[in-house]
C-alpha cells in the first residue's frame, strides 16, 4: 500500500480508537444531546468495538500481511463505521457522520489498492 494511503488510513483508525478512549473517560462526549450521558454500558461497548478494531487497522496497514486478512480487516472497519453513520444519521449528529464518512473513504481507497 502506498505510503499517503497508509497514512490516512492510520489517522482514520486512531481517531475510532481515541473516540473510544475518550466514551470511556467521559462518556457524555459521544452521546446526543439531550441523552442521559450518566451510563457507561453503550460506551464501553463502543469502546470496546473501537479501539481494537482501529489499533489493528492503524497497524495492518503498514505491514505486509496477506492481501486477503487486510481486506477482511478493512472491510470491517468499514461495516463499523457504516453503523456510526447510520446512527449519527438517526439521532442527527453531525459528528458520528463526518468523521466515520471520511473513514470509510480511507478504508475504501485501501481495499481497492490491497485487492488489485
Amino acid at each position: 500500500m502506498v505510503r499517503w494511503l497508509a497514512a490516512l488510513n492510520t489517522l482514520a483508525a486512531l481517531s475510532s480508537a481515541g473516540f473510544g478512549v475518550a466514551a470511556l473517560l467521559r462518556p457524555g462526549l459521544i452521546a446526543p444531546s439531550g441523552q442521559d450521558t450518566s451510563s457507561r454500558f453503550y460506551p464501553a461497548m463502543y469502546a470496546a468495538r473501537a479501539i481494537p478494531l482501529g489499533l489493528a487497522v492503524a497497524v495492518a496497514v503498514w505491514l505486509t500481511p496477506a492481501p486477503t486478512f487486510l481486506v477482511l480487516l478493512l472491510v470491517a472497519a468499514i461495516v463499523a463505521q457504516l453503523g456510526d453513520i447510520a446512527i449519527g444519521v438517526a439521532y442527527r449528529v453531525p459528528g458520528m457522520i463526518a468523521g466515520p464518512v471520511i473513514a470509510v473513504l480511507c478504508h475504501g481507497a485501501a481495499v481497492v489498492v490491497t485487492a488489485w
